[in-house]
């Protein structure tokens, strides 16, 4: 097992160095929403973001590994809870495979995203949420296109893991999960 640890990093390390690779920064906006048991919660107009960090590795084929670390802020309220909103702050950790076409300065691509993420803490404005799981995990899918330097991306984000038994003093939900729309713009070095 050490053998095929060693190889693959090896061979990552090898694939680094022979690609071109930049690094750069990106920011963008949260949508997010709270699915409960196939009932979708009605979020209250919360916009939440995340800033961070993206090391882009060019491969062959049209494709790049684009690994990234944000810091996230998701943002949840409900229309028939005036005091269930809450912010959950995320370390965040996707890994994207993008797949494009190179015209020039023009990139357009597709990408796959596997996610992990950490809790920092929860604040609400009125209600103490507890129960929140610190780890969370998911799946993304999106498009996104590269001009020059500049890199605007459009993702949906499926989590997996269970937030956990969240309750309040007015409310409690079992088995939510977390998934919605992230919107993004890097630029790259």
């Amino acid at each position: 097992m050490k053998n095929v640890t060693l190889s693959v990093l090896v061979l990552f390390i090898t694939l680094g160095l022979s690609a071109q690779t930049s690094f750069g920064i990106k920011a963008g906006l949260n949508f997010d929403n709270m699915k409960v048991k196939d009932v979708q919660l009605k979020n209250n107009n919360s916009t939440g973001w995340h800033a961070g960090v993206l090391l882009n590795i060019k491969l062959p084929l049209g494709l790049a590994l684009q690994p990234e670390v944000l810091y996230s802020v998701k943002s949840l309220g409900w229309k028939n809870y005036q005091d269930s909103e809450a912010k959950l702050k995320y370390i965040e950790v996707p890994v994207n495979l993008q797949w494009g076409i190179d015209l020039i300065l023009l990139r357009p691509f597709v990408m796959a995203s596997p996610y992990f993420s950490y809790l920092l803490s929860v604040g609400s404005s009125k209600n103490k949420w507890e129960g929140v799981k610190e780890v969370d995990y998911g799946f993304g899918l999106g498009i996104g296109v590269d001009i020059w330097k500049l890199q605007v991306t459009g993702k949906y984000n499926w989590g997996f893991g269970k937030l956990g038994n969240i309750q309040t003093s007015d409310w409690k939900v079992n088995d939510s999960t977390l998934q919605g729309l992230q919107l993004s713009v890097g630029i790259r070095f």
